[in-house]
Parts: C-alpha cells; sequence; structure tokens
C-alpha cells in the first residue's frame, strides 16, 4: 500500500514498531519493580505515571535509532561507563529509601493531600523516565532490532521515522499498562505489614539492580565469565 509522504507501509510499520517497543519493555527491571510497588501501595495512577515515564524513555532511544542519530548512539556507546555509574548509584540510592519507606495509611495527612498531585505524579513520571534513559543496553537493543527488521533506513522519511517512534512508545506502553492492571488487581492481598515488606523487597531488588551496575564497570573477563555459567 503506497501512502503519500510515506517510503514504508505505514500499517506494517505501526504494528512493527509497537512490537519492538513491547518486547524491549518486557525484561524486567528497575522500572517494572517501581511501576509494581507504586501501583500496589498507591494506586492505579502511581503505576500508570510509572509506566509513562518508561515508554518515553523507550521512545527517546527509539526516536535515536530511527532517525540515525549516530552522534547520540556513539555518545552513549563511549560513556557507557559514566551512565552506568551514575545509574548504578542513582538505583542504590532509590532501593535504600523504598526499603525504608513508611507504608501510607488511612487517615495520613500526607496520603490525604491533593495539594502536590501534579508533582507527585511529575515525580513517578521523571523517576522511572530517568531509569530507562540511563541504561545505555537499551539504545544498542533499538539499534539491534531496527537493523534486524530493515528499519535501519526509516530515518530518511520524516512521516515514517514520527510514525515509528510514536508506535515503539505505544508498544511500550501497552506492557506497562498491563504490569499496573496486573499489580493493582493484587492490591487487596497487601496491607499492614505486607506493605511494609513490600516496601523491604522491591527496594532490594532496585538496590541489587543498582550494585550490579557498578559491578559491571570492574575490569573483569565479563564474556569469560558469562559463558562459564551458561550465559
Amino acid at each position: 500500500m503506497s501512502v503519500p509522504g510515506f517510503a514504508f507501509n505505514p500499517l506494517s510499520l505501526a504494528i512493527e514498531g509497537a512490537a519492538i517497543g513491547f518486547l524491549i519493555a518486557v525484561p524486567v527491571g528497575p522500572a517494572a519493580v517501581l511501576c509494581i510497588r507504586r501501583s500496589i501501595t498507591v494506586g492505579a495512577m502511581a503505576g500508570y505515571m510509572t509506566g509513562i515515564g518508561a515508554a518515553l524513555g523507550d521512545a527517546v532511544f527509539g526516536a535515536v535509532a530511527a532517525f540515525g542519530l549516530s552522534i547520540v548512539e556513539q555518545f552513549v556507546i563511549e560513556r557507557e561507563a559514566w551512565l552506568l555509574g551514575l545509574g548504578g548509584i542513582g538505583l542504590i540510592v532509590m532501593g535504600w529509601m523504598t526499603m525504608r519507606h513508611r507504608p501510607r495509611t488511612v487517615g495520613d495527612p500526607v496520603a490525604d493531600d491533593r495539594d502536590h498531585e501534579f508533582v507527585t505524579h511529575l515525580h513517578y513520571l521523571t523517576s522511572s523516565f530517568f531509569i530507562t534513559v540511563f541504561n545505555p543496553l537499551t539504545v544498542i537493543a533499538f539499534g539491534a532490532a531496527f537493523a534486524g527488521r530493515n528499519l535501519a533506513g526509516v530515518g530518511a522519511s520524516l512521516p515514517d521515522a514520527s510514525l515509528l517512534v510514536a508506535a515503539v512508545f505505544c508498544g511500550a506502553l501497552g506492557w506497562w499498562t498491563i504490569i499496573c492492571a496486573v499489580s493493582v488487581a493484587m492490591r487487596q492481598r497487601f496491607t499492614g505489614q505486607g506493605l511494609v515488606w513490600l516496601n523491604r523487597i522491591s527496594g532490594a531488588v532496585i538496590l541489587g539492580f543498582g550494585v550490579a551496575a557498578l559491578v559491571s564497570l570492574l575490569p573483569l573477563p565479563w564474556k569469560q565469565i558469562g559463558r562459564g555459567i551458561g550465559l
């Protein structure tokens, strides 16, 4: 199907972009832990805003790959160690704060405060966004996915590239919507001490991702280690 302004079939492009965005968002990471925890402890809107932030992060890297922004991609690759270091430190701080977080209760003035709702939602969105964009492996994953699907030249057409990035965002957001919905359905199972342990466990997992990011910077033969453990 030929559509004016499009070099690729727009329907196929939208489907492929959505599939790529969905599949790259699926692997469990710190953003997923945040989304699950916030959906259960705070509510659907908190989880959904966290998912939107992560999807926007994926869309940024999707744009880098779609528009062929080799300068940005090269910048990310060359400074991978710095990005991993900063991201790892941020995750450790966030994980520690999550572990020590006191669950909100009914009648809690903080829980009932509506004056700063916008700022709170913005915090949910930006925190997951920065967690996503500080992962340099994401841009590599998008580049490989686009090359594997012969989409490397899509950036030559602004309509094609824009549609692809929008589809990536929608595909990633579809995954986060599923995560949020499942987590909200489990809310009633977590009360009192269960919420305390949820904060401790999710915080420990986020902290663990941060430690893993920092450990990966050590000058060790990671490829040989990976082969040794069957990865």
